[in-house]
């Protein structure tokens, strides 16, 4: 029975690997065979550079070959931001690139690294839909590729899938009351990038509920979560280290025009993370975070997921970026499992088969626009 098992697991974890490979490939294929065209769509400078300088892959490399060094930093510049802006960028990332640099060289050090926790990513993922509902491989497939800018994340040099894997598996851990090794999942989350850290304030608001509304005893294991802040506190200090400057991401952020600004200043088109009045979309991703949030509310269960799906999405509200689908990625598993019912009916299913075409020329599109401006390639191969 023990190796039925264990040969069934491998079975759908292989399932899984090829959902999570195989649009990854089908994004990199034009690039890998150098196409000059893809239908329609003109590719200037054919070959797999158009990944390494899709933004902010470079700036990843950097980290990952300076460690924060001024100085050194200073010599790999690219564009006008100043060296001071590099600890805007958190350091697991960049500390897996350089793990491997030596066997793969950077760039492809660092796309291996994100393909992998996609992969990681999307087996954590159906191993909890397999709770919701049987068509967990269906929608592991739908959470590949679907928004195409999720896609596009896998397919380049970033940190959001490592983000996304290290909270969700955080998230999980909390409900399934594993508190110690939720609390370290959160701060391996919190050192890849500081959207991790919205999980603190959603554990001790259901750690609140529990204790006053439900009037129960709390274990002392909750007191790990102090592992998150403290993560943080033990960053900033290397910061401080590196830089001479203990706030050195906070005035990174503040410098490159990122701080907290006023409601909804996302449709500012005069600010500098936005400069276009085409954000009509951004008001359907608000509504689905708002719809996500109120659902989880009545729901009653995973009340983290509640917890943190309200904190967070009110301080994307007060976030100046255009691009506030890639912030919004922590809240997307959430989603697809909340309302998995739709996203595994007949009627999604041939909705998304008329979809993929346009997601991938979308991502297609979008990685040709998305790119810095590298004139010298070398230090980041």
């Amino acid at each position: 029975m023990k190796k039925l098992l264990t040969e069934k697991r491998t079975l759908e974890w292989g399932n899984v690997f090829l959902v999570s490979v195989l649009p990854v490939f089908a994004i990199l294929l034009p690039f890998a065979l150098h196409l000059s065209d893809l239908f329609f769509l003109h590719i200037p400078e054919p070959g797999m550079l158009n990944i390494l300088k899709n933004w902010d892959g470079p700036h990843y490399i950097i980290v990952a070959r300076t460690w924060y060094d001024l100085e050194a930093i200073t010599k790999l510049l690219f564009t006008s931001v100043p060296s001071t802006y590099y600890p805007a960028h958190f350091p697991l990332y960049p500390a897996f690139i350089a793990l491997f640099a030596p066997l793969l060289g950077y760039f492809y050090a660092g796309l291996f690294v994100n393909i992998s926790f996609g992969v990681l990513l999307n087996i954590l993922f159906y191993e909890i839909a397999k709770g919701y509902t049987k068509r967990a491989l269906f929608l592991t497939a739908v959470f590949t590729v679907f928004p195409g800018r999720f896609l596009v994340t896998r397919a380049i040099l970033a940190p959001e899938t490592m983000m996304v894997f290290f909270m969700l598996l955080s998230l999980y851990c909390w409900e399934k009351h594993r508190y110690v090794q939720s609390s370290v999942w959160g701060s391996l989350g919190i050192l890849t990038k500081i959207k991790a850290g919205f999980l603190l304030p959603a554990y001790i608001a259901s750690s609140l509920e529990e204790m006053f509304l439900k009037h129960k005893n709390l274990p002392a294991k909750l007191l790990w979560t102090a592992l998150i802040p403290l993560t943080l506190l033990a960053l900033f200090t290397f910061f401080k280290l590196r830089t001479g400057d203990f706030f050195a991401f906070l005035n990174a952020e503040k410098g490159n025009n990122l701080f907290v600004a006023f409601p909804f200043s996302q449709f500012n088109s005069a600010s500098t993370w936005i400069g276009t009045a085409w954000i009509e979309d951004v008001v359907f991703y608000f509504a689905g975070m708002i719809i996500l949030t109120a659902t989880l509310w009545k729901s009653q269960e995973n009340r983290s997921w509640f917890y943190f799906s309200l904190f967070y999405t009110a301080f994307l509200i007060f976030v100046p970026q255009r691009d506030i689908t890639r912030f919004s990625f922590p809240l997307y598993p959430l989603f697809l499992l909340t309302f998995h019912k739709f996203f595994t009916s007949r009627e999604w299913k041939i909705a998304f088969a008329f979809l993929l075409p346009a997601i991938y020329l979308y991502a297609i599109n979008f990685i040709l626009q998305n790119q810095a401006p590298i004139s010298n390639y070398s230090p980041f191969l």
